[in-house]
């Protein structure tokens, strides 16, 4: 019985005594036996059900593969015991179906990827249970539980919904336990488990490494004897959730797994007789010891101390029953769990990745090619201004050639990389043709002088700034605590703006003490509203850092989000919602054109109330006396109006472009912030959608400071920062556990894998998105003042910040994921690769994706608009019946930017 999400202190802690009464009862009576269970990141259901069938570590690519789980053909369990005449029946999450297929001869699944659906779920396990307790015509019953993960997701491992969840697991616990009890008086051996798949974390979801995540419970119920780590004490036994292949596959007379790395704990549960104790424990150690001999350096030590428990054991069976000491039984078992838990710990430590590195290294050369032509020769000397030639003859072309090659080789080198998915002629050729394309475009690229003069100022600071965070990515606490490195950089940054703005106030001031001026007046009254802004932003960057406690070593530290949910606050959390609301509602209204000001009221306020009674019906706010609702009619309204707004909008569109083609991107842009900010708003939590408001409110305050000395690349690294700071506001982290699952099934009735995935990146990356558009809506109001002299100037001042931004947001993703996936490659044996290094590479790569598309988006816009004023200006030639040379100019420009 696999209870999904089972933490260690549900059962051993004090809520397991108070909500697990009847298991507490068979624990302490002796009835069954309480196992303390070790597993590796990354702890995702997916990837366990693996560890406990086959044995294995598994990859982290298994966290991909848990939303669409394939056939398991490595040997496991199952097959095992399907090949030796068991028969085995099934009920639960469907995922053991999907890795399992044609094992089971009964079998019910139920979804596991719906989270909001508590009862149900295991409503469905459960209906089977009587029936098949009175069935004799099984061998092997496998039971898995999800209500409880989906309620960690959903409310957290303290919600209310918790204990009456146990309590529920707790009575079927009981009612098995009673049946087996039954069938091994009445002379049938019968072995019942109670296990987790993996933890949850304190602020809710799994995936992570912390120990609330990794260590979770195995009862055993039916064995003859319990083993304790301190008898008088009743400290439970450790072993790693890997074992349970080993110790199943012993109970039921099966070979073990020929991939497990696990040790069998049989004779922790069970009084086997010596011979057969003995035996099992050797054959554990001949399988594991195959094992070690491939994948470690240190085979010498262990094989003389496997050679020196062999030669006793050997010793112990040639002698007479009569000469047979207990304590020389006691110390050869000992000494074979010693072994085999050292070869297992070095072998888990080198998790047995098979990592194809030529494949490796052809990725990471043409990501240095990209970076190369995308980056170096575009943008490198973008923040110095010096004055120096950066040669293009042949002979360099040769050298950066070379440069990317020979890194890639070392890396091959350094890694000593395995042949082993393709064929090595197959592969040469493929690595041929690369390094033949890398050449022609390095000569292609490189064929234009270009002259840059070297200039540092303290804007400049912010590419060397954002440089030093890629590279702190070398190390795996950095990544954990990324957090604190953008909180560092953006108080810094405040301050440096505060210390600017002071500075000339106090300048100002003193002047004007001694001459009276109108002007200095005026500059006085602009610097103090200056330095207030500023003061403002300093103080609620106090306040929204401790809105979410994230990272990895102070993430249990109390946060505000943490109080709000208490149910002694909900009054605190209505307040928060209900001003991020005043606040978005009025933004919306000032910034909307005034002949829309009225719709867009109407449509802002009813998609308030529909996020309101959504947030209403998990019991999260203030409930409104005589209504209630499951909260899924308030989202199918939410997108009601969301649909009413698009003909609007669409309507509106056609009205403008008509009489007004230059403001077709402004009238875009705007839409899809005012859309990105309304779907953000419903899936957030009610605590979270206060960012909401308070970022467009930074970035506003970040323009108004832009005006003064106005920079694209710093207006670009600003809002850059702006989107990474308000991502982790958010509460998110570089941890799979940090991913709020919940959000994904925000008013869904069944499961939808596409819509959830993309659920789950908006409600992930709206800071980031959200200031990319932000940036481009300033671009557009920044330089309206054009279109009173200029309309084809204006456009083409607009497209090239537009297509300057791309550039630059793009071309720092690529910096930031190519460089730290070369990083990864040079860690590919720490300790901590698979539960912080690759994590933060999976988030790179979809925040990138993300942006790549945000931008894509952009430059459609962009297209768009340049076909209607082209449209435009052969309509009216058409028309007057002459040319427009300026027109065509511009036309012919606005072709090269596209």
């Amino acid at each position: 019985m696999v209870i999904d999400g089972l933490r260690w202190d549900f059962i051993a802690g004090p809520i397991g005594k108070t909500a697990m009464p009847l298991t507490s009862d068979i624990l302490t009576n002796d009835h069954g036996c309480l196992i303390q269970a070790k597993l590796q990141a990354p702890t995702v259901t997916m990837p366990r059900i693996k560890a406990m069938m086959t044995g294995t570590v598994p990859n982290f690519v298994d966290v991909i593969l848990n939303f669409g789980s394939k056939p398991l053909h490595t040997d496991n369990l199952l097959s095992q015991a399907k090949a030796h005449g068991y028969k085995l029946i099934f009920y639960g999450d469907e995922t053991w179906l999907s890795l399992f297929p044609n094992i089971f001869d009964r079998h019910d699944g139920t979804t596991s990827f719906f989270v909001t659906d508590f009862t149900e779920v295991d409503n469905n396990v459960t209906r089977h249970i009587q029936d098949e307790l009175s069935n004799d015509d099984w061998d092997v019953m496998i039971l898995h539980y999800l209500g409880l993960d989906h309620i960690g997701h959903v409310e957290g491992p303290f919600g209310p919904s918790i204990k009456p969840k146990l309590q529920e697991m707790d009575k079927i616990v009981a009612q098995i336990a009673q049946k087996v009890q039954n069938w091994n008086g009445d002379g049938e051996p019968t072995l019942f488990i109670v296990c987790g798949d993996h933890g949850i974390k304190d602020s809710g979801g799994h995936g992570g490494s912390t120990p609330e995540e990794t260590t979770v419970p195995i009862i055993t119920i039916g064995g003859t004897m319990c083993i304790y780590e301190d008898t008088e004490l009743k400290i439970p036994i450790k072993v790693q959730q890997l074992d349970i292949a080993v110790t199943l596959s012993a109970a039921l007379g099966l070979p073990i797994p020929s991939t497990s790395l696990g040790s069998v704990f049989l004779d922790y549960i069970y009084n086997l007789q010596d011979d057969k104790r003995l035996f099992l424990l050797n054959y554990n150690s001949r399988q594991l010891f195959d094992h070690f001999q491939k994948f470690t350096n240190e085979t010498e030590y262990i094989y003389q101390k496997y050679l020196n428990i062999t030669d006793l054991h050997l010793d112990w069976l040639n002698s007479n029953e009569t000469q047979r000491d207990r304590n020389d039984i006691e110390n050869i078992a000992l000494s074979y769990h010693a072994i085999l838990d050292a070869m297992k710990e070095e072998l888990v430590t080198s998790h047995l990745a098979i990592y194809d590195f030529s494949l490796i290294v052809i990725v990471l050369f043409v990501m240095w090619q990209i970076i190369l032509l995308y980056i170096f020769f575009q943008m490198v000397f973008i923040a110095f201004h010096v004055e120096t030639t950066v040669w293009t003859t042949r002979k360099n072309t040769v050298f950066f050639f070379l440069m990317g090659f020979s890194l890639c080789l070392g890396l091959y080198l350094y890694t000593f990389g395995n042949i082993t998915s393709l064929c090595p002629s197959i592969k040469a050729l493929l690595f041929l043709l690369i390094i033949g394309v890398s050449y022609i475009n390095y000569n292609l690229n490189l064929n234009n002088k270009r002259n840059v003069t070297l200039k540092i100022s303290i804007y400049r600071m912010l590419e060397i700034i954002t440089m030093m965070h890629i590279i702190s990515f070398c190390g795996s606490s950095y990544i954990e605590e990324e957090h604190q490195t953008w909180y560092f950089f953006w108080s810094t940054l405040i301050a440096y703006f505060a210390y600017k703005y002071f500075t000339k106030l106090f300048e100002l001031m003193h002047y004007r003490n001694t001459v009276y001026n109108s002007n200095i007046v005026g500059s006085t009254e602009y610097y103090i509203e200056h330095c207030v802004m500023l003061l403002l932003l300093f103080l609620g960057h106090i306040f929204l850092r401790k809105l979410n406690s994230t990272g990895n070593k102070w993430a249990h530290l109390p946060d505000i989000a943490q109080w709000l949910k208490e149910d002694d606050s909900k009054i605190g959390m209505t307040l928060l919602l209900l001003t991020a609301f005043a606040l978005l509602i009025r933004i919306a209204y000032k910034s909307e054109e005034e002949e829309y000001k009225q719709q867009s009221l109407f449509q802002n306020i009813a998609i308030a109330v529909c996020i309101y009674l959504r947030h209403m019906s998990n019991g999260a706010v203030v409930k409104i006396p005589l209504y209630s609702s499951s909260g899924i009619y308030e989202v199918q309204i939410f997108w009601g109006i969301i649909v009413i707004s698009l003909i609007t909008y669409g309507y509106r569109v056609i009205r403008k472009i008509k009489h007004d083609t230059y403001n077709f991107m402004s009238i875009m842009v705007f839409f899809i912030i005012n859309m990105w900010v309304r779907i953000s708003a419903m899936l957030h939590q009610p605590y979270n959608v206060i960012l909401l408001p308070m970022q467009i409110i930074v970035s506003s305050i970040i323009n108004t400071v832009l005006r003064e000395n106005d920079s694209l690349d710093r207006g670009v690294f600003l809002h850059y920062w702006l989107g990474n700071v308000f991502y982790f506001y958010q509460g998110n982290s570089n941890s799979l556990g940090s991913v709020n699952i919940a959000a994904g099934y925000v008013g869904l009735q069944s499961y939808m894998p596409f819509v959830t995935a993309v659920y789950l990146i908006i409600n992930t990356y709206s800071a980031p998105i959200l200031a990319y558009f932000l940036l481009i809506y300033y671009w557009q109001m920044s330089e309206i003042y054009l279109q009173k002299i200029d309309l084809y100037f204006y456009s083409s001042t607009i497209l090239k910040k537009i297509v300057h931004t791309n550039k630059c947001y793009i071309a720092w993703r690529l910096l930031t994921t190519t460089v730290y996936m070369y990083f990864i490659i040079f860690q590919l044996n720490h300790l901590f690769v698979l539960s912080v290094y690759l994590p933060k590479l999976l988030y790179e790569v979809t925040y990138t994706m993300t942006m790549c598309c945000s931008a894509l988006l952009t430059v459609i816009v962009i297209a768009v608009q340049h076909a209607l004023i082209r449209f435009d200006d052969v309509h009216r030639c058409h028309i007057c019946g002459t040319g427009l040379k300026n027109g065509h100019a511009f036309i012919q420009y606005s072709d090269n930017q596209a």
